[in-house]
């Protein structure tokens, strides 16, 4: 089980560290945009939209390391004073009700949405260049599927915690 853990524990780490070096390119397409743009007055047909597909690879596929770290926003008004075993039990609970219904819809219907956007070669229609973008909905639903898998991992860490009463691992 603690192999399982820590697969998709070191996965997710990887995942995010090749990941976060897209700040570059979208830094520098940003740059550019506005340099073009406002030095020039040439503005770019590309720059938006690899803009908003850089960002929203980033985003998705740091979300499953960012939940593995448990270092997703939370409304803490009451949840900090509890104990340790409260807060695990309140987890365990949230994971069941919401998490795991939420993200087995969000998975099936990315999965669905990147199969249909392969099928129809579909493109944006936000900017005279209409890239293609069967590639950023195929990254959702991969990310989904990291995410759901991290969950799981997260879920198996607080019956640990909550049976055992210590932390476990990956």
């Amino acid at each position: 089980m603690k192999k399982f853990l820590y697969i998709i524990d070191r996965t997710n780490e990887i995942v995010f560290k090749a990941i976060m070096w897209l700040i570059f390119p979208l830094f520098f397409s940003l740059f550019y945009e506005v340099v073009a743009r406002y030095g020039f007055r040439s503005p770019t047909i590309w720059s938006y939209d690899l803009t908003y597909m850089l960002y929203g690879t980033m985003f998705i596929l740091c979300s499953p390391y960012v939940l593995g770290k448990n270092k997703h926003v939370r409304i803490d008004l009451f949840y900090e004073r509890f104990s340790p075993k409260v807060k695990n039990l309140i987890d365990a609970i949230l994971y069941v009700v919401f998490f795991f219904p939420a993200i087995t819809v969000l998975l099936y219907k990315g999965i669905e949405y990147a199969i249909t956007s392969w099928k129809i070669g579909e493109t944006s229609g936000a900017s005279p260049w209409r890239p293609p973008l069967y590639p950023l909905k195929t990254i959702f639903a991969i990310a989904l599927f990291l995410l759901l898998f991290q969950g799981i991992v997260q879920f198996i860490k607080i019956l640990h915690q909550l049976k055992e009463g210590e932390k476990v691992n990956g």
